[in-house]
This record gives structure tokens, C-alpha cells and sequence, in this order.
């Protein structure tokens, strides 16, 4: 019944069950669900996906359980082998003995990994047999404690267990290695028990290391077997042993006992089931005779007592209740002891059975004894899981013990005789249900790893909730999407109700307002995408349920038949319009714009980029300019989805009258230019880089070209203009191209294709339209690059010291110019090819002329022959002949002859020189050295090319100026450095240059500045004087080698100061002058008038006029001027001046008349309405009162 039983619940069967279970759910109610009106389960492909998942997930949880058990398997059983290296052998082994422990421990899990255990629900057949079959880390494990001797290995041997490692080794245990090397191993069908005995009494030599190993292998467990690392302990007592220790030695083994399973406790950190083996009963005087009459299945049963479970750790402790148990083990003999007396015949066996009873309760003190001491409460914080007690024997041997006769022959003082010994029976007692049916039945009493259950919990749980979550969530998710959806449909709803009221409201006859069209396409583009969906469809409207797509397939279809209908037709119109408003002479707009027209009206012909770039060109020259770049970027938008269409056709038909005339304009607009036009449109050339003066010119360009157009260096001939654009671009393509657009006139222009017979002619007549095309390109080819040669130029330098950088640079080995005259005479020089090339052409036009000369046979003879100036030319010619003087001047004749371009070169150095001793004579102060550098620049440069003609001109006319340029900075930091900071603070905000102020210029200050040889007039003499001309008036600065110095607005200053000087340093190093005082008149009111200048006296009484000359300074020394007038006024008697200027300062308080003399005065002193008058003369016409140079002059801050 059991195996019936467990072939049901197998695990495997029941997933098999919960598949086809879940398959048929799935198959038939899938299709009932509904979400609305969608039904997400009824394509049958939907369901079959579903049920492969689940069956996927299914099998794909055992066989991860499958491999995971494997795994852990194999990995223990590897940590199992492993012994520490650094284990020393014990006192009675050898290194050698422990290495053949290790080998043969090794073999033993090697045979284990081929034998297949058979799991706990038995043996079944097929699929259910082998999928049960489990591996050593699922079965239980369970550790023996015990002393050696007390029968734990005869118990095993005779339990009934199988033992698959019998066969293959020849014994059923094996001996540990690593941290189990004291223990031995049983390996059994049903579980795995290690046998510590070794452990109880080893004394190793270093028991660090052996704990260490020890421990390691209980960490292995953890590791391996988190849940259940040991699913229990099988604490064995030999009966004898009970009987004959003393409490001394008792005490001893409880001590060994507790601390074996201490350490397990510990270090495990599970609560786990003791079962207490009390062994060897059999040596109980008359166990065996009391029991003989059992059967085999009889003595399989369990004989002892099983504690009530509690997996609590503070539960009651069962210990107590031992003692009661025992009795009723006890009254269990006494009931049956009555009859077996009345079977057995023999009296000595009769005796031995009823004293039986006595010799088990005789045990209890001792065992009793023993278990209170090994579980200890306090030992562990929480009472042991004291699961039982049981009593085996596994075999009959040794001498019983009369422990009842021998009390009684100790009591009596006499000594008992010994029983006789017994000799192995072969039978067990006891052993076999109880490990299959108590022992291994338990094995999940194991309490578990709290820290690892409690994380396997909070994942379960949170596998559960998380579940749980999901399918609610999913269930939420489906009615807000279904809502949202369903609100989503109302709203484009709506919507498409206004845009179609916008369609109806447009013009029954379609204009050529494409803009005002715009709205209305985008609102039937965009009638799907509302504010819901204006950032693609939320997470919200998902889940199966968005209707967003098919939504925008309807308002799709919508748009296209709009852009047909509605759009095309403006488009056309427009082209209409602009076709009939083309300047007669825009031959090739004439052309591009009907073609696109005949494009549109006739599908077969259109190109759909070559119509859409036309039509947004016009767009941009014809829209207002209120039409914002969204609206231009959204009508292009709608063009490329209108071309892109394959089954429109246009609604109107095409204008005959207008294409006809457009047509017959075109007769005038040929092939070749069309041609022409249509490659530059293609972009030939393209591919190939761009010529520029940044990439020709090396690394050095930047710093001495620049643009007259002010473009970048970067900037230059388009590829198309190049060498390898002509020779490897234009020629591939302009055959082909004008075979394309001869074919493309036949429907552009109505013209029927040309016969081979008038190809033919056209050969032999002259130029065929390729080499018309050719000659239109090499014109602009030309054209090009003069323009771009006349726009190089050098850049402007700013300074001296930049204009010797450029001259340094373009006279250096790796000058700029060489580098980009000689790349640009290899693009210009068209004609030269590499010899292949030659070849293959000669070969080529040999062909060509045979065949020439036959088809002239046939068309009238040979041609005649050629005379003009071009025969025999290529049409290369027009670029090469253009640039001939410039390839000869960069190239030269050859030969080893240098060429123009390198005399050139020198003459750069030569100015680079010139420069560079201007320079260096600058910084020195003097004047730069003569040189003939600038008169040969003038001379050659008529003879070189440009660009390099005006590079020449302009390095050395601006590297000229500008060393007159650094002279004249000199000069002027010469002035501020000789006298100009003294001059501003020695006259500025000083009398006479500042006639408000009442500070004086010194003497010796005046002195210094405009004497003769003074600070003003040394600089002047020194360093100036050669550059200005005094012939002049003002003074002005001379020119140099024929360059002009400029203005300098200072030069006044040194005028004025020269002026200065000789009025007041005429007569000496010390200012001076003199006037002569002659009175004119006095008032009546004054009788007296006494002036007196620094000891020199004006008196005046109304006498005879005597004049009187004073100078000044005068004699007294003193620089005091007064005046005195007799009788004083109310304002006083006079008034007294002095300092350097005194005599000055006095003429200022009277009112002073100029003459038409210069150095004639009239001075008139008032003294309270009292006048006195004289008439002053100065020694010189240039009177130095008054002076004009004296009142402009300021202090000159340099040469400016």
C-alpha cells in the first residue's frame, strides 16, 4: 500500500498531472476569457505559446532541482575529500597511511557517483524509479556518539540496512578522511551515518587542527545542507558499559557524550532529535532466553519509548518522564513473563527468565544517571530534542551479566558463579523498524537553520505576495487599459468628426495653397494620436488591449486618399503656375520645372528625390515669409509620403497647350547644357576632397594665407574642379549621363530618339554632345580657379615682428608656396597623364579613328583637313593654355634648370633679411639700415604671376611701413622715457602754462626743459631731428626710402619748445629777457609811482619821461617785483609779486594792449579808479610775455 502510495504522490507524477491540467485549462477555457471585446486566448497559436511556457517552466523547476541537488552532490562529496595539507599524521599513523585513507576515501565516492540511492518512497519501475533516485545530498544525514565498543557497528551490520558500498569495497564503512579522518562512514540505502566514536576519545597531538578540520566539515554541511545539515543524533550506551563503570567513569563518558553533541549544536545552530541506543542488551542475563521465542518479523520491532515531539526550545523536558516510561517498559516484561515461564521446559533458562525483568530495572539508576548528566539544560541556553530511548541488540555475544545474583553475592559475602558465554546467534533484537520506521521516518524533525529558513521564508512569502501583486496588478492594468482605450476611441472619434467637417469645408476647385491645406493633413495624419498618445501609447493602454494601431491604418488610408485628391492637385497647379511664369531665357528652370510637371502627371517617369527637392525649392522661393520652419519641414513631410505612394495617379489631366509651349521654348535650351546641369545637380566630383589652401599648402598655410573673401582656408575649389574629379568623375559619368537625358528628352521634350545613322553623322560632323558637355565644364573649370587664385592672398600682419614670422616662413625649406603653386599647377595641367593612361587612350583613339575613317567612307569621303590654330589640341587644352605662364613659372623649363619660382623664392628671403635688420636696428634706437630689398621687389614683381605678384608686393610694401612703424613707437616711448614724465610734472597745472594756476614753473625746471641743449631739445637733436623736416611749417615728419612716416600731431610741441628756447635762452643757459618802461600818463591823484623789480626802479613823478629798461631776472637776486604809488588808496598803496615769474604775474593784475608791434604794450595800473600808464617794450619782436608757444605748449607723450 506505501508503494502505491508513493507511486501517486511522486513528485514527478504530479507535476506530469498538474501539465496536462494546466494544458487543458488553458486549451479550452482560454478562449473564453475576454477582455471587452478582445479575446486574448483564442488564436490557437496564442494558447499553444502559453502551454509550451508553462510545461517549459514545469520541467524546467525540476530539472533545476534535479541539477541543483547534483551540483551540491558533487561539490560535497569534493569538499568531503579534501584533507588539509598542513595535517600532521597522528601518533599512530604515518603520512603514507593517511594518504591510502584518502585514496580509498576518494574510491568510495567514486563507486557512490555510479550507484543510484533509492529514494524514500522505495522502489518503483521505469521513469518513477529513476526519477526518484536521489543523490548523498538528499538523504538524511545522522551522526553516532558514542564510545568505541558500545555497538554501534554490530547494531548497523545487523539492522537490515543495505549497504551498496558491501559489494563494490568488501565492507560496509568507510574510514574518514579531512575533517572526518577519526569517524567512520555508512553509507545506506536509506541515509548517511557517521560513526564519531574516534572522535570521543582522540587525543590528537594538535587538537587545533583536528577541531579546525572537524569544524570545517560541519561547515561544509551548512553550506551544502542549509536547511537540515544533520537530521539527527544517535547517542548509543552500552548496557554493560552502564553496568560495570564506576560513576567516576560514567561521568566521563557523559562528559565525552555532551560535548560531542554541544559541538554539533553549536556550530550547526539547528535544534535537532537525540535518539538514545542503550546497545548490548543482550548481555542482560536472560535476555536471550526471555525473547528466543520471537520471529523474525517480531524481533524487528521497537522496543523503548518515544517522548512527546516539541520543536519549542523552551518545551518541558522529557527526561523527567523517564522514569515513568521505564516502568511501563518494565510492567510490558512482567505481563509477558508468566507465559514464556510456562513454555520453557529447562529450570536453569526459567530462572534466567524471570529474573529478566529485574536485571532491566537494575539498568535504570545507572542510564538514568547517565542522560542527566548529558542533557544538561543550561549547557546549551534551550533543553536538547530528547526524541527517545530504545533498547537494541545486534548480536548475542560476550558474557551476561547477573547484576541481580551478584548484589546478592555481595550482600551475602560470597561470590557468584559467572553465566555462561554465549556465542553469536546471527539474530538482531529491536534494530530494524527502528531506524527505517522511527529513525529515517523523522528525519524531518531536523529543526532547520533559522537564519537560512527565515531568508527562504521571506522568499517564499515574497514569491507569494509578489504573485499575488502581479495578478492583481494584471488585472488592474486590463480594466484602466480597456477604460482608457475605450476613452481613447472617443476621443478620435470626435476628432474624426471635426476633420471631417475641415475636408468639406475646403474649395470644390483646389488652388495653389498648399499652407492652407496643412492643417488638415496633419489633423487626418494625426487623428489617432491625442493627448493620451502624443508621447507613443502609456504603459496604461497597453497590455493587448491598445487600439492605436488600427486606428492609424483608417486615418492612413484617409491621409493618402487626402494627398491625392487634394494635395497633388495644388502641387500641380503650382507647377502650372510657375511653368508659365519662367523667364523666357531660363531655358534650364524651363526645363527642370516641366519635367517634374510631366513627372507628376505620368508615374512611370517620376523620380521620386528629383521631385521632391523641386518642388520644396520652389516652396522656398515662393511661400511667404510668414510660413514658419515647421510648416515648410511638415509640407515636406507630406511630399515625400505622396511620391512615395506606388498607386496614385493624378486627378487632372495635363495642360496640352502649356506643355507644348514650354517644349517649344526648350529648342533653344540644348542637350549639352542640360547635360551639364543635370551633373553638377548629381554632384560629380563630390567624393574627391577639396582643394584648399589649409590642406595644399602644409602645416604652415594658416599662418600666412587668408582669403580676400574672407572664406576659410578650408574652403576652396569644389572636387568637381579637380584632376581626379575631371579625369576619374566627370569623364566616367558625362557619357552615361547624356545617353540618360537623350533618352529623358524623348517624353520631356516630344522628340523621337535619334537614329543610329544621325549618331553616326553627328561623330563625323564634329563635336558629339559628351564633348560639348566636356567644353561647358573645362570654361568653368578655368573660370573656377582663377577666381580662387585671385582670392589668395597673404594675411594682413599686424606688426613688424609678424611680417618677418611671414617672410621666415615663406622663405623657409618647407615654404607654404612652393607647396601650393605646385599642387595647384598639377590640377590645373589636365592634358598630362601617367604613361598607362597614355597607352590605353592611344589604344582607344586608334580604334576610334579607324572606325572614324570607315563611316567617312560611307557618309562622302575623308574629311578634310583641319588648319585652325587648335588642330591637333585636346580639349584639355583650355585649362592647360590658360595656366601655361603659371606652370612654366613653378615648374620652369626642366632640365635641372631652376625655375622663376625659385629666384622668387630667394627675393623673400632677401625682404626677410631686410626685415629682420629693421627690426634689430629698431630695438636698438637707431634708424633702420638702407636696402635695395624694396626697389627689386617692385621690379620683379611685374614679371611673376598671381597670386604670388601681389603676395610679393604686399609682404614687402607692409613689411616697409611697419618698420617705420616700430621707429616712430621707439621714438615715441623715446620721448616719455628721456623727459616727458619730468615735463608733466614740472609745468602741468603750473604759471605760465596755466594761467589760473598759482604754482610756478622753477627756473631750474624751465631750464632744464627748453634750454639750449636741454632735456626737449637733446631728444629732438638726438634722436628726432633726422626724421622731421623744420623747413615746414608746422614741422612734419620726413618720408623714408620713399615710404611716408605719417602724422605725428607732437611735432607741435617741439616747434613750440624751439620757439621757446630762443626767446627765453638766447642769451645763455638761464632764462632771460628784457623790457624797456616808459610812462605815458598818470593820474593827477597819484604823485608818486615807484616800481621796483628785483633792484631795478621805475620812478615816476609827473616829471620828464625817462625810460628806464629792466631785466629779468634782475640783480637783487630775490625774484620780488613791487609797486608802490604815493598817496596810497583805500585799497592800498600797491601790490608785490614774486617768484621766477613775478614780473609776468604783475602784468597780469594791469590791463595790458597789444600794438600792431609785436613787441610793443601798453600796460595801465588802476589804484581805486587812479590810472597809471606805460608803454612796454620787449627786447626781441618775439615778446615773451604772451608768448603763443608758451601758452599752447604741452608735454608731448610720444610720436603721435
Amino acid at each position: 500500500m506505501s508503494k502505491i502510495f508513493g507511486f501517486f504522490t511522486h513528485p514527478l507524477l504530479i507535476t506530469l498531472i498538474g501539465m496536462i491540467a494546466a494544458a487543458l485549462v488553458i486549451w479550452y477555457v482560454g478562449p473564453l476569457i475576454a477582455v471587452g471585446s478582445i479575446r486574448p486566448f483564442e488564436p490557437e497559436w496564442v494558447r499553444w505559446t502559453l502551454i509550451l511556457l508553462v510545461a517549459l517552466v514545469l520541467i524546467g523547476r525540476r530539472v533545476w532541482r534535479f541539477t541543483r541537488a547534483k551540483m551540491a552532490s558533487r561539490k560535497l562529496m569534493e569538499g568531503l575529500t579534501k584533507s588539509p595539507a598542513n595535517r600532521p599524521a597522528g601518533p599512530s599513523e604515518s603520512q603514507q597511511e593517511i594518504q591510502l585513507l584518502g585514496q580509498r576515501f576518494e574510491e568510495a565516492v567514486a563507486t557512490l557517483r555510479k550507484v543510484r540511492l533509492e529514494g524514500r518512497g522505495g522502489r518503483v519501475s521505469g521513469l518513477i524509479a529513476r526519477s526518484s533516485s536521489q543523490y548523498l545530498y538528499e538523504l538524511p544525514w545522522y551522526v553516532f556518539i558514542g564510545p568505541p565498543g558500545s555497538g554501534k557497528t554490530t547494531a548497523l551490520i545487523n539492522s537490515g540496512l543495505k549497504f551498496p558500498l558491501a559489494e563494490k569495497l568488501g565492507s560496509q564503512s568507510i574510514k574518514g578522511v579531512g575533517g572526518t579522518r577519526n569517524c567512520d562512514w555508512w553509507f545506506t540505502d536509506e541515509a548517511v551515518l557517521i560513526d564519531t566514536a574516534g572522535r570521543y576519545t582522540t587525543q590528537d597531538s594538535d587538537q587545533n587542527v583536528d577541531k579546525a578540520a572537524w569544524d570545517g566539515f560541519l561547515d561544509l554541511l551548512k553550506k551544502f545542507r542549509p536547511r537540515r545539515p544533520i537530521n539527527g543524533i544517535l547517542l548509543t550506551i552500552s548496557a554493560s558499559d552502564m553496568l560495570t563503570q564506576s560513576p567516576r567513569e560514567r561521568a566521563a563518558h557523559a562528559e565525552a557524550a555532551r560535548a560531542r553533541i554541544g559541538e554539533l549544536y553549536e556550530r550547526l545552530q539547528i535544534r535537532f532529535p537525540i535518539y538514545v541506543l542503550v546497545t548490548k542488551v543482550d548481555l542482560l542475563a536472560g535476555f536471550t532466553e526471555f525473547f528466543s521465542d520471537l520471529s523474525k518479523e517480531e524481533r524487528a520491532q521497537v522496543w523503548g519509548t518515544s517522548f512527546t515531539f516539541s520543536q519549542e526550545p523552551n518545551a518541558p523536558d522529557p527526561l523527567p518522564s523517564l522514569d515513568g516510561e521505564w516502568a511501563g517498559l518494565l510492567r510490558r516484561l512482567f505481563d509477558r513473563q508468566p507465559q514464556r515461564l510456562r513454555d520453557e521446559k529447562d529450570l536453569q533458562k526459567r530462572a534466567l527468565i524471570f529474573g529478566f525483568p529485574q536485571q532491566v530495572a537494575a539498568l535504570k539508576p545507572a542510564v538514568l544517571d547517565f542522560l542527566g548528566q548529558v542533557f544538561v539544560t543550561s549547557r546549551f541556553g534551550a533543553a536538547p530534542l530528547l526524541r527517545g530511548m530504545y533498547f537494541t541488540s545486534g548480536t548475542q555475544e560476550g558474557r551476561p551479566i547477573d547484576r541481580v545474583v551478584g548484589n546478592i553475592a555481595r550482600a551475602f559475602g560470597f561470590d557468584g558463579s559467572p553465566l555462561a558465554l554465549q556465542t553469536s546467534s546471527g539474530r538482531s533484537y529491536f534494530l530494524t523498524r527502528l531506524l527505517n520506521d522511527v529513525i529515517f521516518e523523522e528525519q524531518a524533525l531536523a529543526g532547520t537553520n533559522i537564519k537560512w529558513e527565515k531568508r527562504r521564508l521571506a522568499i517564499k512569502w515574497g514569491a507569494y505576495i509578489a504573485c499575488a501583486v502581479l495578478g492583481v496588478g494584471l488585472l488592474a492594468a486590463w480594466a484602466i487599459s480597456y477604460g482608457r482605450n475605450s476613452s481613447y476611441i472617443k476621443d478620435v472619434d470626435q476628432r474624426t468628426n471635426v476633420v471631417k467637417q475641415q475636408v468639406s469645408d475646403l474649395p470644390a476647385k483646389a488652388d495653389t495653397n498648399v499652407v492652407a491645406l496643412l492643417p488638415v493633413l496633419d489633423a487626418v495624419r494625426g487623428l489617432p494620436r491625442t493627448d493620451a498618445v502624443a508621447d507613443g501609447a502609456p504603459m496604461s493602454m497597453t497590455y493587448g488591449l491598445y487600439q492605436g494601431t488600427k486606428l492609424q491604418a483608417g486615418a492612413d488610408q484617409a491621409y493618402r486618399s487626402l494627398l491625392r485628391n487634394a494635395f497633388l492637385p495644388r502641387l500641380i497647379y503650382r507647377i502650372e503656375d510657375r511653368l508659365r511664369s519662367i523667364p523666357a531665357n531660363d531655358l534650364e528652370q524651363t526645363y527642370e520645372v516641366l519635367k517634374v510637371y510631366l513627372m507628376l502627371q505620368d508615374r512611370t517617369h517620376l523620380e521620386p528625390e528629383y521631385a521632391a527637392a523641386a518642388i520644396e525649392f520652389d516652396w522656398d522661393e515662393s511661400l511667404p515669409r510668414s510660413v514658419t520652419t515647421d510648416q515648410r519641414a511638415a509640407l515636406g513631410e507630406h511630399l515625400k509620403t505622396l511620391l512615395a505612394q506606388d498607386d496614385y495617379s493624378s486627378p487632372l489631366p495635363p495642360d496640352p497647350l502649356l506643355i507644348a509651349s514650354a517644349r517649344s521654348a526648350l529648342t533653344r535650351f540644348g542637350l549639352p547644357q542640360r547635360v551639364y546641369s543635370r551633373l553638377k545637380r548629381e554632384g560629380i566630383g563630390a567624393d574627391y576632397p577639396e582643394f584648399s589652401v589649409a590642406t595644399k599648402g602644409g602645416p604652415s598655410a594658416s599662418l600666412v594665407f587668408q582669403r580676400v573673401s574672407n572664406q576659410p582656408l578650408t574652403k576652396g575649389v569644389p572636387g568637381l574642379y579637380s584632376y581626379n574629379g575631371y579625369h576619374s568623375g566627370f569623364l566616367s559619368r558625362v557619357g552615361e549621363v547624356s545617353k540618360q537625358l537623350g533618352d529623358e528628352q524623348s517624353w520631356v521634350l516630344g522628340t523621337a530618339d535619334p537614329s543610329a545613322l544621325d549618331q553616326a553623322k553627328d561623330l563625323l560632323g564634329g563635336e558629339g554632345v559628351s564633348e560639348q558637355v566636356r567644353r561647358l565644364y573645362l570654361q568653368d573649370y578655368v573660370r573656377v580657379w582663377e577666381e580662387f587664385i585671385a582670392d589668395v592672398k597673404l594675411k594682413k600682419a599686424t606688426s613688424l615682428s609678424e611680417s618677418i614670422q611671414t617672410a621666415r616662413i615663406l622663405s623657409a625649406p618647407d615654404s607654404p608656396i612652393p607647396l601650393l603653386m605646385r599642387a595647384i599647377v598639377r590640377e590645373t595641367t589636365l592634358a598630362t597623364k601617367q604613361d598607362a593612361e597614355k597607352d590605353i587612350t592611344d589604344k582607344a583613339t586608334d580604334k576610334i579613328n579607324q572606325k572614324k575613317d570607315q563611316l567617312a567612307k560611307l557618309f562622302g569621303g575623308d574629311k578634310k583637313k583641319d588648319d585652325s590654330p587648335t588642330a591637333g589640341k585636346t580639349l584639355e587644352s583650355i585649362v592647360d593654355d590658360r595656366f601655361a605662364s603659371l606652370r612654366y613659372w613653378v615648374m620652369g623649363p626642366g632640365d635641372g634648370v631652376p625655375s622663376p619660382m625659385d629666384g622668387a623664392l630667394k627675393l623673400v628671403n632677401d625682404v626677410y633679411v631686410m626685415l629682420s635688420n629693421t627690426e634689430t636696428a629698431v630695438q636698438s634706437g637707431n634708424p633702420p639700415p638702407p636696402s635695395d630689398a624694396p626697389a627689386r621687389v617692385k621690379a620683379e614683381a611685374a614679371r611673376m604671376p598671381d597670386p604670388f605678384k601681389s603676395m610679393l608686393q604686399d609682404l614687402s610694401g607692409v613689411g616697409s611701413s611697419q618698420a617705420l612703424q616700430e621707429t616712430r613707437n621707439n621714438l615715441s616711448k623715446g620721448i616719455a622715457q628721456s623727459f616727458g614724465d619730468f615735463c608733466a610734472k614740472a609745468i602741468n597745472g603750473r604759471y605760465p602754462f596755466s594761467a589760473s594756476s598759482a604754482k610756478d614753473v622753477t627756473s631750474d625746471d624751465f631750464a632744464a626743459l627748453f634750454a639750449s641743449g636741454g632735456m626737449i631739445d637733446q631728444y629732438f637733436q638726438q634722436s628726432l631731428s633726422q626724421y622731421v623736416d623744420t623747413a615746414t611749417k608746422p614741422w612734419s615728419l620726413k618720408k623714408v626710402e620713399g615710404v611716408p612716416m605719417g602724422y605725428a600731431g607732437s611735432l607741435a610741441n617741439f616747434e613750440r619748445a624751439d620757439g621757446i628756447k630762443k626767446v627765453f635762452f638766447r642769451m645763455g643757459s638761464q632764462a632771460s629777457y628784457r623790457y624797456e618802461f616808459k610812462p605815458v600818463n598818470m593820474d593827477a591823484g597819484i604823485t608818486r609811482f615807484l616800481l621796483d623789480v628785483d633792484g631795478q626802479s621805475v620812478n615816476y613823478a609827473h616829471g620828464p619821461v625817462q625810460p628806464k629798461w629792466i631785466s629779468w631776472p634782475g640783480p637783487g637776486g630775490a625774484s620780488i617785483v613791487r609797486l608802490t604809488v604815493e598817496p596810497a588808496g583805500a585799497s592800498g598803496s600797491g601790490y608785490t609779486t614774486e617768484g621766477p615769474w613775478a614780473l609776468f604775474r604783475l602784468f597780469d593784475k594791469a590791463k595790458v594792449e597789444r600794438t600792431a608791434q609785436p613787441e610793443k604794450m601798453f600796460i595801465t595800473f588802476s589804484f581805486d579808479g587812479r590810472d597809471v600808464r606805460f608803454e612796454v617794450t620787449a627786447g626781441s619782436v618775439q615778446n615773451p610775455y604772451g608768448l603763443q608757444d608758451l601758452r599752447s605748449f604741452s608735454c608731448p607723450r610720444g610720436l603721435n
